[in-house]
């Protein structure tokens, strides 16, 4: 189910959306949408639980020394 949203956009930006998605052969409603989900997709990727990657990392056959150096892996150190 579709819900209104009213959002303010600079002029230039509300342009250059207009333009592409025309180009595309698509409504301006749809385009904003396409945006906003590739956003969130790449937003879902950066704010995955560090341990979620950690595990992923191990069944797809992570690094030997993981159980070692599992800080460096987690947070950068």
């Amino acid at each position: 189910m579709m819900q209104r949203t009213q959002i303010y956009l600079p002029k230039d930006l509300k342009t250059k959306a207009e333009r592409l998605s025309n180009h595309r052969g698509i409504p301006l409603a749809a385009f904003i949408r396409e945006a906003l989900e590739k956003e969130l997709k790449k937003a879902s990727v950066v704010s995955e639980n560090p341990l979620a990657h950690l595990m992923r990392v191990v069944i797809k056959g992570g690094p030997r020394n993981l159980s070692k150096d599992y800080k460096k892996y987690l947070y950068g150190e």
